[in-house]
């Protein structure tokens, strides 16, 4: 069958509570409280032989059942048929077809949620993706009419910082690594756990390197040797339509985070993330103008018009796989096309490998990027908090469920998140979703890099977060330049102070 595109804008496109009733006690009269038909005057002898008037206020006999637990799971696609129809990996299956393979992991990860909470009732809708999603949400919210669970991910925790999720059990929240946990998190406290995640490593197309003569027993491992590697390809490496190119990653533009998923690491590894462990703004802080400088130089080992070229993953796999570009960075997604890719002659299977990034020459750490990585919340206005917290809860940390992606054939794309499973990367087998040898090879780096502590999620922006990654879009956009170098580094610390000040400015 074919498998569903995904592009870096689309992306892809919890027992029930019982009402209480509270009887206040009081002094003068006593006031005993009894179940009878109705309110009487009795006599009551007391211990002391004394006789004294007391009141018995009825209590009303219950006249209504327990109102149900239902509650409104918004997710990644409707399953109005839950518990009534079966789903088939089979492309001219009916639920197939409306559903594609979250009605897979729908029934995997909710049916034992519903039996181990007889009773409720699992209403599951979709709500888009991305910045469509937060707008659902925020509107939600302001009509007061905020589902019981929620999901997302470069947006959560803006609605962590709102204070509208309810925290997650800690000793569960400890089941998965900092980086798939990294969107939904405050403090100590866990407001959302993935179902899903992605680690985003570095793609090398070995059968460039044996083209241009690059031994590719030596990949670098330090920004020193990324920018030797690249300048040295993009010598050799030409095309009719391209020119010269080595190094590939998405452009800027637009007001997508998907751009900042694949250039972030590298200033988290250089000790300058764009935002603190509080999700303050430092985009400006020491040493990102020298990280900004690297990367213009391993972008310009590319033209101008590879660079700023649209395509989505398949398409910017498909020219790694003609070996226009050699490098890029990729994450498992990526791995379904460029895993099982062909080489110009649509015949010869491309050899490729993926590594860790690299990390600057002189101090910093390994670090990576989470895509891909499917949060879950509960909110806690929710009028059965403890039945969502319990659906959220439960269903991510389902190891079958977590599974269920990456190991069902046709689907790939993402990766389990949990520790336990990221922790086997070196032999977890199942990946079936991915197809080659070359595919799951490049996966396991993947898990690898997701399971790395150093891994993290992007910064959450308290609010106007659209408009935040549409002026960094910018200032990247004009730090690249339309020619190498791009800016030079002073003006680059210009353009970053000025970047401070604008998101500043919209947080406050």
């Amino acid at each position: 069958m074919a498998k569903k595109s995904m592009n870096r804008r689309d992306f892809i496109k919890l027992a029930g509570a019982t009402l209480g009733t509270s009887v206040l006690a009081a002094c003068t009269p006593q006031v005993v409280t009894q179940l009878v038909n109705q309110t009487q005057i009795v006599n009551q002898t007391s211990i002391v032989k004394q006789t004294q008037l007391e009141v018995v206020t009825a209590t009303p006999l219950p006249t209504n059942t327990p109102e149900p637990a239902n509650l409104q799971i918004w997710w990644n696609t409707n399953l109005p048929d839950l518990l009534t129809a079966e789903w088939n990996n089979d492309a001219n299956d009916p639920v197939f077809k409306a559903e594609w393979y979250w009605g897979g992991l729908g029934r995997l990860k909710y049916r034992p949620v519903i039996k181990n909470h007889p009773g409720i009732t699992l209403n599951i809708t979709t709500h888009s993706w991305d910045a469509d999603l937060r707008t659902n949400q925020l509107l939600a919210i302001a009509s007061g009419q905020s589902p019981d669970t929620t999901y997302g991910e470069a947006y959560v925790n803006e609605f962590v910082q709102y204070g509208v999720y309810a925290a997650l059990d800690p000793a569960k929240a400890a089941l998965f690594p900092p980086g798939p946990l990294g969107y939904g998190h405050q403090g100590s406290d866990y407001f959302g756990f993935p179902k899903s995640t992605g680690g985003d490593t570095l793609f090398v197309n070995l059968d460039v390197l044996a083209k241009v003569g690059v031994d590719a027993t030596k990949l670098p491992q330090t920004w020193d040797d990324l920018v030797t590697f690249c300048k040295t390809i993009s010598t050799k490496n030409t095309s009719a339509k391209w020119g010269n190119n080595a190094y590939y990653t998405y452009g800027p533009g637009g007001s997508s985070y998907g751009q900042a998923m694949r250039i972030l690491q590298w200033f988290n590894m250089n000790n300058c993330p764009l935002a603190d462990a509080n999700n303050a703004p430092q985009a400006n802080a020491a040493g990102a103008a020298d990280t900004w400088f690297f990367h213009n130089e391993i972008m310009w080992t590319s033209t101008y018009n590879l660079l700023m070229q649209a395509e989505s993953e398949g398409g910017s796999g498909e020219l790694f796989n003609e070996g226009v570009i050699a490098v890029k960075p990729g994450w498992n997604n990526d791995a379904t096309s460029v895993g099982n890719g062909f080489q110009a002659d649509g015949k010869t299977p491309v050899q490729a490998t993926a590594i860790a990034f690299p990390v600057p020459t002189a101090g910093g750490k390994s670090s990576s990027i989470v895509i891909g990585n499917d949060m879950e919340s509960a909110f806690k206005s929710s009028k059965w908090l403890d039945v969502a917290k319990a659906v959220v809860e439960e269903s991510t940390t389902d190891q079958t469920a977590q599974a269920f992606l990456a190991g069902t054939k046709g689907c790939g794309i993402w990766i389990p998140a949990l520790k336990s499973m990221l922790d086997q990367y070196a032999t977890y087998s199942q990946l079936d979703g991915y197809g080659s040898d070359v595919a799951k090879k490049m996966v396991r780096v993947t898990m690898q890099v997701a399971d790395d502590p150093g891994t993290a999620g992007l910064p959450g922006w308290k609010k106007n977060g659209s408009d935040i990654w549409t002026e960094w879009n910018t200032v990247y956009g004009n730090i690249l330049g339309t020619k190498a170098p791009g800016m030079a580094k002073a003006d680059i610390q210009k353009a970053l102070d000025d970047e401070q000040t604008y998101i500043q400015g919209r947080l406050s």
